[in-house]
């Protein structure tokens, strides 16, 4: 299926989840409807929801609490509307990117399958009149609630690094917390038709969006086919690697100066890149050493992990055997999605991995108030023992 072709049936698809979800009064045009009827419905779509956030707007005058359920669906109708003429405008490759996976993922949640079946469901219904698709749940790839907590304290601490704000791209940030991303959505989905590569869920973390060169990712269609995966750093190492925009193999020399080298416990004379498509493997300790924080916010003590989520480049990485022996240890795997036989990637080649998003959990230790009698031991314990 060619891009535009694509487009246009992710365009119908989102036009019938908007209609049913504001419950508008239309028909839902069949399947095999020509493009001048669904074009109509469009049209009458965008209309009726452009009627209806101006009546919201009327209704909202004399609102003075930001929180009230109006002002909720107020902002949600606008995100809609929002969306949906990035969709027509076809400009933002990366914003249409994020489009596209929310109404995938929506159509995948409400057919417990994926979106071939909302298509199956719809020709089986096109002698019918209209068609009635349950109203959707929030997409899984929701944008952060303002009252997040967990976003809060991990903004914190990425303030605290001191990295450049010109680095970030907060409008693709994404909390992953119980609350923002809870139980009930799933823990994996498939990204793209045609990737073949699926995404695992970073549940209980918060990803914070990253620039990207743009002309990079339209011309190797990094959105469309890239895989993505998860490498685990220090904050030193990862802030080199964003602004270099590359990979950093072990020798190379970093911005602060001083050498990456192969850390201890790792596989000596291995000059390579290893990431993983779960990030509970790259969260290792090995691979990401928790960091000692203490917020302002609660004034509790924190580890932290830094992640950096890589786009990889398809057949350029080896996929091989976890190499932390956790399953002769354990006797299980690190994921209950993929195996400890292909958890593991590695590339040598610079210019097949980019970051587009840090992603940073949290685990309370204490509270700074507390009885905190041996709190260098109670530290180091955390640390050493930290699950992921």
């Amino acid at each position: 299926m060619n891009d535009n072709n694509k487009l246009k049936k992710i365009r119908r698809i989102f036009a019938i989840q908007l209609t049913t979800k504001h419950k508008l009064k239309l028909i839902i045009p069949n399947n095999d409807s020509s493009d001048s009827i669904f074009e109509l419905f469009i049209n009458e779509m965008y209309n009726q929801l452009q009627q209806k956030l101006s009546k919201q707007n009327e209704q909202l005058l004399n609102e003075t609490n930001g929180n009230s359920p109006l002002f909720i669906q107020k902002k949600q109708l606008q995100k809609d509307l929002d969306d949906f003429h990035i969709l027509d405008k076809r400009q933002d490759a990366r914003a249409i990117q994020q489009i596209i996976e929310r109404v995938e993922h929506m159509a995948m949640f409400n057919t417990k399958s994926n979106i071939n079946e909302i298509k199956s469901i719809v020709q089986s219904n096109k002698q019918c009149q209209s068609i009635i698709i349950p109203q959707p749940p929030p997409p899984p790839m929701q944008s952060i609630s303002s009252s997040c907590s967990y976003r809060a304290l991990c903004s914190e601490l990425i303030n605290r690094l001191n990295w450049p704000s010109d680095l970030f791209a907060p409008e693709y940030d994404r909390c992953f917390c119980k609350t923002c991303y809870p139980v009930t959505l799933p823990n994996v989905c498939q990204a793209n038709i045609g990737n073949k590569y699926p995404i695992i869920i970073p549940r209980n973390w918060m990803k914070f969006g990253l620039k990207i060169d743009e002309v990079q990712a339209k011309v190797h269609q990094i959105w469309d086919k890239w895989a993505i995966s998860y490498h685990g750093t220090l904050p030193n190492a990862a802030l080199s690697m964003i602004k270099h925009r590359q990979i950093c193999l072990p020798g190379d020399k970093l911005f602060d100066g001083t050498q990456l080298s192969i850390r201890s416990g790792h596989i000596p004379n291995q000059k390579s890149f290893f990431t993983s498509p779960t990030i509970r493997y790259a969260a290792q300790n090995h691979y990401a050493t928790p960091l000692e924080f203490t917020s302002q916010i609660d004034k509790c003590v924190y580890t932290a992990k830094i992640v950096l989520r890589c786009r990889q480049m398809p057949d350029t990485f080896i996929i091989q055997n976890e190499t932390l022996n956790n399953s002769q240890i354990n006797g299980t795997d690190f994921c209950d999605i993929i195996s400890d036989e292909q958890i593991e990637w590695k590339t040598d080649q610079r210019g097949t991995v980019i970051f587009d998003g840090l992603c940073v959990r949290l685990k309370k230790v204490f509270n700074v108030g507390n009885n905190t009698n041996n709190i260098t031991d109670q530290i180091y314990s955390q640390q050493t023992n930290i699950s992921n």
